[in-house]
């Protein structure tokens, strides 16, 4: 007799569990990094369990088992009877410092949801929630003024933007596969700036408030072409393209002056400028990226990829920023020692190692913010399934301390957990 099928329903209800968590965490992502208040925010990076524990490499790889949500034309190697769920969460451990001060700071957050299904023999598809960009941020700058005195500058923002996304990949030939993405870019930023005058009772402080949320979609596209090159090798390239799009976005900025007192409450004199309900755009520029792989059966995996986006292109409500164009170039790949062992569990884990290195989009001071980290991390199969936990750490640096600069040491975590079933087959028993 044909009875339901229980693994699918208890896969349903935990699917249902990591969406509720996600939506509520998406408003919640919280980090805490000076360089964030410029641009759109520190831009996430590839932080799903599979692809984050190897440096990022994405463009060039796929695997029927897990979900890579950065080249659509990678959903062709989904098994055209499966169906796989990705989620995970994401944390960080980091120490700012100058030449004379350092801090800790510390966030955890749901990093990723994904799932992977197919629609036809060559078409297939999937959907998620991931991280754009994050806004945390808490400065103060004190200055001595010529004619002023002393002048603190304190800069507070939190916030950030986040990606639901549909791609579909289709299988053009058997080596050949072509993809696009549609995306729904939404969320928020609150930033303030205070001007403080702590010696002058004669000066009125100043206080300005810019409130931002978006929400528009957004688009791009990739490319997957693999052929085997004897003795169980596989080559493979890909290639994404995201054109320049005018993302909606409201604006609320108002700007005050007002005066303090002994007991820290202020009191608000003047407007000096007010935009309220301001729709605008932001302009995010064009990108592409290229990537490699060599692989061997299921025992070994290498690639590489380069991307490169036009950032000096970007406007925020018509208004040009200092941007400068960012490049990111990533290596890594993963070890099987025996996919088929059946005395050593250890045989069976994933072994994965990476690196990459970004040229951000920021310059300050005249100094390129570079930011770099090596990655390493396993795939540990859960036992009489396909599925996987997987784990991922990378140890990195942002910026510098020289010419008066922040420099950041981190260590960031990944965990998730990939579930892989027989979706659409019905189970029997007596």
């Amino acid at each position: 007799m044909l009875k339901k099928n229980k693994p699918a329903i208890q896969l349903f209800y935990t699917i249902v569990f990591f969406v509720l968590v996600s939506i509520e965490a998406s408003a919640q992502v919280s980090v805490n990094s000076p360089y964030s208040r410029y641009g759109v925010g520190d831009l996430a990076t590839r932080q799903n369990g599979y692809n984050f524990s190897m440096g990022g490499v994405a463009l060039a790889i796929s695997n029927p088992r897990y979900v890579n949500p950065f080249n659509p034309a990678s959903n062709t190697a989904f098994d055209s009877l499966s169906f796989i769920f990705s989620g995970g969460v994401s944390s960080k451990i980091g120490t700012l410092k100058t030449d004379q001060l350092s801090a800790n700071t510390n966030y955890a957050t749901m990093g990723y949801l994904l799932f992977g299904f197919p629609i036809t023999k060559w078409l297939k598809s999937s959907i998620g929630i991931i991280p754009y960009s994050n806004v945390g941020y808490d400065i103060v700058d004190k200055q001595n003024l010529t004619g002023i005195g002393n002048t603190n500058f304190f800069y507070k923002g939190s916030g950030g933007l986040n990606q639901f996304y549909v791609n579909f990949g289709a299988q053009l030939t058997k080596n050949l596969s072509v993809g696009a993405t549609s995306s729904y870019l939404f969320g928020k930023a609150n930033l303030a700036k205070f001007i403080y005058f702590p010696d002058s009772t004669g000066i009125l402080h100043t206080r300005i408030d810019n409130y931002i949320e978006v929400g528009d979609l957004t688009y791009d596209f990739g490319i997957q072409y693999k052929k085997p090159i004897g003795n169980d090798l596989t080559i493979g390239f890909g290639a994404i393209y995201a054109p320049k799009q005018n993302v909606s976005a409201i604006e609320n900025y108002l700007a005050r002056t007002y005066s303090g007192s002994s007991t820290g409450v202020e009191y608000y004199r003047d407007t000096i400028e007010s935009r309220i309900e301001n729709r605008g755009v932001l302009v995010i520029p064009e990108k592409y990226g290229f990537g490699v792989m060599l692989k061997k059966k299921e025992n070994w995996m290498v690639g590489a990829d380069y991307s490169w986006q036009n950032w000096s292109k970007y406007k925020a409500f018509g208004v040009s920023d200092s941007l400068q164009n960012s490049m990111q170039f990533s290596i890594g790949g993963e070890f099987q020692p025996n996919r088929n062992a059946v005395t050593s569990y250890w045989k069976l884990v994933t072994y994965r190692l990476g690196f990459r290195y970004n040229k951000t989009y920021l310059e300050v001071r005249n100094t390129q913010i570079n930011e770099f980290g090596i990655s390493f991390g396993v795939a540990l199969p859960i036992p009489r399934s396909l599925s996987t936990v997987n784990f991922g750490v990378e140890v990195g640096r942002t910026g510098t301390t020289a010419s008066n600069l922040i420099q950041e040491n981190f260590v960031k975590f990944t965990l998730g957990i990939d579930i892989w079933e027989r979706w659409f087959v019905k189970r029997k028993y007596n």
